[in-house]
């Protein structure tokens, strides 16, 4: 998928679909991204902590560069076993230092390519938490602030509200494979229902035609991204991946034509 905007336009000027990759580790193997590449607009790649390698990053990175893919660093808890879905305890220290480690691992590959750094996204339940924990949120801002980058990020949460205290350009994110609950928190993979391909396509057109998707529960909620352009997180490591990343493909393409074609 062609880029719609420059590594260094902060706001969306069309839908996007971003899609967490680089998530193998040694031999063990987990998303299709050769697969997934033509679909997307921008991959998260992992960083070493949940998921990834040396070897994987820096191959990660070619595959990106081949298919004209925006990049972004996805940092995770250091907690390959637990896959980063796990809650872990880290002084504000430590989670500072675990993101520059991270995101300053992948950009030294990104130099290398000549690829820049796009945005920062941290993964499961990293993400999650720093959605109403403060130390963390805060630790975690902190140090994206040095990389001079947006942040992806749910609106309307520590999120938002961390990225303009330490004046990171926030680019709202919602989701369409894993679920919220009734009152718009984030539940990640392990909570979530499972997801048909229709269900995804339907999500997908709900939220850019209305801002609204689908709980858990089954009631509709708004997550903060009515009314402007916003990306749209899919997991690699789910069994039907590539049926959900195409079904949200079709999605976003419709609501694009409908609401964001140039003029």
């Amino acid at each position: 998928m062609v880029n719609s905007t420059s590594s260094s336009s902060h706001q969306l000027q069309r839908v996007e679909i971003n899609v967490d990759c680089g998530e193998a580790f040694g031999y063990w193997q987990c998303g299709p991204d050769e697969d997934l590449m033509p679909l997307i607009d921008a991959a998260n790649i992992a960083c070493g902590g949940h998921a990834g390698d040396p070897v994987t990053i820096r191959r990660t990175v070619a595959l990106a560069k081949k298919h004209g893919i925006k990049v972004g660093a996805h940092p995770g808890f250091p907690d390959k076993v637990g896959f980063g879905r796990r809650v872990l305890a880290m002084t504000s220290e430590q989670a500072y230092s675990e993101m520059l480690y991270q995101v300053g691992a992948l950009k030294v590959f990104l130099d290398e390519a000549g690829v820049p750094l796009n945005h920062i996204k941290p993964h499961g339940m990293w993400y999650i938490m720093m959605q109403n924990n403060e130390e963390l949120n805060d630790a975690a801002m902190r140090a994206i602030s040095h990389f001079k980058v947006p942040v992806y990020g749910m609106p309307n949460t520590l999120h938002e509200s961390g990225a303009r205290k330490y004046g990171i350009p926030f680019i709202p994110e919602a989701f369409v494979d894993v679920n919220y609950d009734s009152e718009g928190v984030l539940l990640g993979v392990p909570g979530s229902r499972k997801m048909t391909t229709e269900d995804i396509y339907q999500a997908a057109l709900s939220l850019g035609k209305k801002g609204l998707v689908a709980a858990v529960d089954h009631s509709l909620i708004d997550v903060g991204v009515k009314g402007s352009p916003f990306t749209i997180c899919l997991h690699s490591d789910l069994g039907t991946c590539r049926e959900n990343v195409a079904a949200a493909r079709k999605a976003v393409d419709e609501i694009n034509k409908e609401f964001h074609s140039s003029p």
